[in-house]
């Protein structure tokens, strides 16, 4: 615990101000846009969504919506990444597998998001359809990710292990884990964010009864942007928090790696 303190503490303070930074100027932008627009049904100022943000956290609909929208894309996300996992473990042990199912990835990574959200929408029902969408789009992601991921590692290690007849399981975690634990959670970092945004796109096509895609929706019909861009600051919270446990998670392998 203390080692895990003092790594904390040695994070450089500039990669935390340039983000912040980032975030002042996007939000700048924004309020001279807005000023420029003077319009609020159109785009409303930084303040005014806030405001709108902070009524809706008093309101127990909106946590039900997000919790709902949340729930379905980490279901989404953890089917799609047991799955991408077993697949490429298949596709390592069996290179043959891998040849045969790799047209198959390169369709889904290829395929138009609406075709995929339109085909789910025909498929199943409303509650089902966006975890569906997800699945689809994410799995190819981490499949493709977690392979390269095997595929990277040493092969003097590999066979360094296998002449001085290491244990399989201790091969696997002595080496295998630690090699490839880096940049999987770096994929699944940069995929969680994606299956929330692409849940919430389905929620929104499928009218998915109390959930953040159909209140977006909703606004969108009234035409309150201010109530839009407040469910939309919430989808970029949720977003960034769930990144922020994969980074916390990889500090954490990182440091019992080493």
């Amino acid at each position: 615990m203390k080692k895990l303190l003092l790594k904390l503490k040695s994070l450089n303070l500039t990669n935390l101000l340039y983000p912040i930074l980032g975030v002042g100027l996007f939000l700048l932008i924004w309020f001279i846009a807005s000023k420029v627009v003077d319009v609020e049904m159109i785009l409303p100022t930084p303040i005014q969504s806030l405001k709108r943000l902070f009524v809706l956290l008093g309101k127990e609909d909106f946590w039900l919506a997000v919790g709902s929208t949340l729930g379905r894309s980490l279901y989404a996300f953890a089917i799609a990444v047991l799955c991408a996992i077993v697949f490429a473990i298949i596709g390592y042990v069996i290179p043959q597998f891998a040849k045969v199912i790799s047209p198959i990835i390169v369709i889904l990574r290829s395929v138009p998001t609406m075709s995929i959200i339109l085909l789910a929408l025909i498929w199943l029902d409303s509650n089902s359809a966006p975890i569906l969408i997800a699945f689809l789009i994410l799995f190819p992601q981490l499949y493709a990710s977690f392979l390269s991921s095997l595929n990277g590692i040493s092969l003097e290690l590999i066979d360094m292990s296998k002449a001085y007849k290491v244990p399989v399981w201790k091969r696997i975690v002595g080496l295998y884990v630690p090699e490839i634990l880096p940049t999987s959670l770096d994929a699944m970092k940069a995929n969680v964010s994606l299956g929330v945004k692409v849940t919430i796109a389905g929620e929104v096509l499928a009218q998915t009864f109390s959930s953040m895609g159909v209140n977006m929706q909703i606004s969108k019909m009234y035409f309150d942007t201010a109530e839009l861009l407040g469910w939309t600051i919430m989808a970029i919270t949720l977003s960034y928090a769930l990144e922020g446990v994969f980074s916390l998670i990889k500090l954490f392998a990182v440091r019992v790696k080493k």
